[in-house]
């Protein structure tokens, strides 16, 4: 064991350990013999889909793989961890520190309450800084395997009471269950494989001299470098924000002395700090935002929170010799979304306004979204931009045409989800009905409002139904509505400094 490590577990307030049990009516000395052989888990505890282990023995290294938080997600999760403590008959805990900046314990263990029932419990706790950077999906990953560990055990309690024993789960592995072991490890491997090429890889792509786009690792960034000096749009969020920072100073020569968020999310902003001799600048409610929205966290990193803000007109700030023009749509994908254009490169920036070749995340928040906005606000760009090469905020380089096909995509959906509201449909009714699968696009995992998600076919669908049905009847179709805020197309106003 770390000892170490262990005693600042023990101090740490990352978070509050993940603590539960349950009373079940099978012997202890029944329910150890099933617990202490880990290769028979995946038969009684859902979390796991494979164990390597036979028995349960003090220092050994576990490894197993844990199943998807939702059966929907596409993954499996591999995990190894240290056996450091071992009461025969009672508990074991072991030690996770794979991961760099993560340490964690688990402990299982079963406590006697007479000779016919007994205790089952689970607890967990971790800390570190990549704790941290993911703590959303730990604690519902933590959740997910105390609430999948309980359940199990009241599997066992049901199949003790059918049969008046657990026999059949203490015998030899099967040749099928081996051979399913066998896949599900070969699975795990690849999964992480695939995860981190879809989603964690990040890749640069010269769009002109002295501008470049950095895909991948959270939201989309962009370096403009010239005269000595560069601006960057965006600067993810860790890990990838570290990632994109070692590749700054890698391969941009001039310092980053201004730095533009599209908007207040986390995987676009949450990198800022890393940059602490830019002027942070972003639209002029994108501050309020991130303190009303992800206030836990920008409480602790005020100091990467913007300092100048942008009006509604837009403004034009300079990199050297080079305009950098910065653009409000009005309501659309947040409340505070600005576009990035480059007149002299003809290079767009939209931010989360785009998603390509993704499904949309949309944001249900008082902060977020609005369906009619977001579609005046692409069209614009389509109409205003006919050449250029344009970033989105997910997804590969694209151009107008593009814009335009993701216009086509959310008005489909609007119109079609409009339509199930106004015949009186339900929420579920309407999934159930539409089939958004000929748009071909790909799922894309978030870590919005405290947990993990994926924007898929079905949440672009609910989120949609629910932006329109907590509209007023009389503002859902797009010809009755005003204006949607974007106001003068002006760029030319003058930025703001905040205090």
């Amino acid at each position: 064991m770390d000892a170490k490590r262990a005693a600042q577990l023990a101090d740490s307030t990352d978070m509050v350990p993940v603590d539960a049990s349950v009373e079940i009516r099978v012997p202890a000395t029944e329910l150890w013999e099933v617990f202490s052989r880990p290769q028979a888990w995946p038969e009684w505890n859902k979390c796991f889909v494979a164990v390597k282990n036979e028995r349960l023995e003090l220092d050994d290294q576990l490894m197993w793989v844990f199943g998807p938080i939702e059966p929907y997600y596409p993954y499996v999760m591999p995990a190894i961890a240290k056996v450091i403590e071992l009461e025969p008959g009672h508990k074991v805990t072991w030690e996770v520190s794979a991961l760099p900046g993560f340490y964690a314990h688990h402990t299982y263990s079963v406590e006697a309450i007479d000779d016919q029932r007994c205790r089952f419990r689970s607890w967990e706790k971790a800390f570190g800084w990549s704790f941290r950077a993911g703590k959303a999906f730990w604690l519902a990953h933590f959740q997910f395997v105390n609430q999948r560990s309980l359940e199990g055990a009241q599997w066992l309690e049901r199949e003790y009471e059918r049969y008046g024993n657990l026999l059949s789960l203490t015998r030899s592995t099967s040749l099928t269950s081996r051979l399913r072991q066998t896949l599900l490890t070969t699975q795990a491997v690849a999964a992480p494989v695939w995860f981190y090429d879809a989603y964690v890889r990040q890749s640069a792509v010269t769009l002109a001299d002295g501008v470049q786009a950095v895909i991948g690792g959270g939201g989309n960034s962009l370096v403009i470098e010239d005269g000595g000096e560069a601006l960057l749009v965006d600067s993810k969020f860790p890990p990838g924000s570290d990632v994109l920072a070692r590749w700054v100073r890698k391969y941009v020569r001039s310092p980053i002395t201004k730095l533009v968020n599209t908007h207040y999310h986390y995987d676009h902003a949450q990198g800022n700090e890393l940059y602490p001799e830019a002027t942070i600048i972003a639209h002029q409610r994108v501050p309020q935002l991130m303190i009303t929205q992800e206030g836990e966290y920008w409480s602790r990193h005020f100091r990467g929170m913007p300092v100048e803000a942008v009006p509604d007109e837009g403004a034009t700030i300079k990199v050297g010799s080079t305009d950098v023009v910065l653009r409000y749509l009005g309501v659309a994908h947040t409340h505070g979304d600005l576009v990035v254009y480059i007149p002299q490169h003809d290079v767009l920036v939209t931010g989360d306004l785009f998603f390509h070749t993704y499904y949309p995340f949309f944001d249900l928040s008082r902060a977020g979204a609005s369906v009619h906005g977001l579609i005046d606000a692409i069209e614009t760009l389509a109409e205003d931009y006919p050449s250029a090469r344009v970033v989105p905020g997910h997804g590969p380089v694209a151009n107008a045409e593009d814009l335009r096909r993701y216009a086509d995509y959310l008005r489909y959906l609007t119109d079609q989800m409009l339509s199930c509201i106004a015949q009186g449909a339900s929420e579920d009714d309407a999934v159930r009905t539409l089939n958004l699968k000929p748009w071909k696009k790909s799922v894309l995992p978030s870590l919005h409002d405290g947990r993990v998600s994926w924007a898929t076919a079905e949440t672009n669908l609910r989120c949609v139904y629910r932006l329109l049905a907590a509209q007023p009847k009389a503002t859902r179709d797009p010809s009755t509505r005003t204006s949607n805020g974007s106001g003068d197309r002006s760029t030319h106003a003058t930025v703001e400094r905040r205090p």
